[in-house]
């Protein structure tokens, strides 16, 4: 299964995240490597931004930047576990997508979306921590959007 994830991945790395933030990173991946899913990423887009930031001002504590170079190097620089993309070779994105995604505060949110456009299986699947996000695109068939704690609660309960 492809996935899309937008920016809570990389804010869990982070020194300051919450204890449950830390364990929800932790089982996010463990599931993530144990189902053998594949993770959608724009080049450039705020995820990417993130966490390359991050392992650089991380770097003088070992603790908290080898898990963020070890997620660079064993999932987006393999080609089994990321499929890093460039922009241009995206698909448009549906009307009534771009519409709802101009409408409110969501422009910055267009990148998933970019992103989940190379999904070519039926279900494209954006996993964010933003409620607001999830309720905005609230019976939109082109994606489902889900929660992280509903993703893993569903998705990743046998693990």
């Amino acid at each position: 299964m492809d996935l899309v994830v937008n920016e809570w991945l990389p804010e869990y790395f982070k020194p300051d995240a919450s204890n449950d933030e830390k364990q929800a990173l932790e089982r996010f991946l463990v599931c993530f490597s144990k189902k053998g899913y594949k993770m959608v990423v724009k080049k450039s887009s705020p995820f990417i931004t993130k966490i390359f930031r991050y392992a650089k001002n991380f770097q003088h504590s070992a603790d908290v930047v080898s898990p963020i170079r070890n997620f660079i190097k064993y999932v987006l620089m393999d080609s089994d576990r990321c499929m890093l993309v460039e922009e241009e070779s995206g698909q448009d994105l549906p009307q009534n997508v771009s519409q709802k995604l101009s409408t409110g505060n969501f422009g910055s949110d267009r990148y998933l979306f970019e992103a989940a456009s190379f999904i070519h299986n039926p279900e494209k699947i954006i996993i964010t921590t933003d409620a607001r996000l999830k309720d905005h695109f609230k019976g939109d068939s082109w994606c489902r959007i889900i929660l992280l704690n509903d993703f893993l609660e569903n998705y990743c309960n046998d693990i």
